[in-house]
């Protein structure tokens, strides 16, 4: 099956109502288990410190109630699987030339699953991978 990694602006995008088009199709496309999506850990916890600090997100405050939402989400594994690197990811993420640890450890996480692409707007990892925000 094939398989995307929502990058963290994506999970927020999701949370928050305001998914691209094209990206949104991939997250109706899930909820109907025709493709999978992936949620690398270091994007939920992105995620998570965005909500605490209470920033908005394409103008919109995301409520600290809808955390137990996404443990729910995440646990259910239905729409969308969290993700951990393994060894071989973490060599991979080894030999990335980016500055970024969050990006490489995003990348990385694409390479290991063998994604399709990662759902993000980020320039800097469209450069190295296919990328999906439209």
């Amino acid at each position: 099956m094939e398989s995307f990694i929502v990058d963290t602006v994506a999970f927020l995008a999701y949370l928050s109502d305001n998914l691209p088009t094209k990206v949104d199709e991939l997250f109706k496309k899930a909820e109907k288990k025709q493709v999978k999506l992936l949620l690398p850990s270091i994007a939920l916890g992105e995620t998570l410190y965005t909500m605490y600090k209470g920033k908005e997100i394409f103008g919109n405050e995301i409520p600290l109630e809808k955390i137990e939402l996404i443990f729910q989400i995440l646990e259910e594994e239905e729409i969308i699987q969290l993700t951990n690197l393994d060894m071989p990811a973490w060599r991979i993420f080894n030999g990335l030339n980016i500055p970024e640890l969050h990006d490489r450890m995003i990348v990385s996480s694409f390479y290991q699953h063998k994604a399709s692409a990662i759902l993000t707007n980020d320039k800097e990892i469209a450069e190295i991978t296919p990328i999906i925000w439209v």
